[in-house]
């Protein structure tokens, strides 16, 4: 599943890695204000498509997925609650 998704590039050089932000159960990209400006809604959360699969193993995949289709291959990731346990 391609989760909805907001990407801040301009303020970082080409070379730096990308930062993964995840937010927690029943959040969405907006709950980290600035921080959250390339964080991905996870499925049945925020403007992500719904799904009645829901589970960590299925949400990390989902990750892999909508970096994959933005063309990103390697991450840090960072989680916040929920989040942390996709990650």
């Amino acid at each position: 599943m391609i989760l909805n998704a907001r990407l801040q590039t301009e303020q970082s050089p080409a070379d730096s890695l990308p930062i993964l932000l995840i937010h927690g159960l029943f959040g969405s990209l907006d709950n980290l204000g600035v921080l959250a400006r390339g964080l991905k809604d996870v499925r049945n959360h925020g403007l992500s498509p719904r799904s009645d699969e829901m589970n960590y193993a299925v949400m990390a995949q989902d990750m892999v997925e909508t970096l994959d289709a933005h063309g990103i291959d390697r991450v840090a990731v960072i989680g916040h609650s929920m989040g942390g346990k996709i990650a």
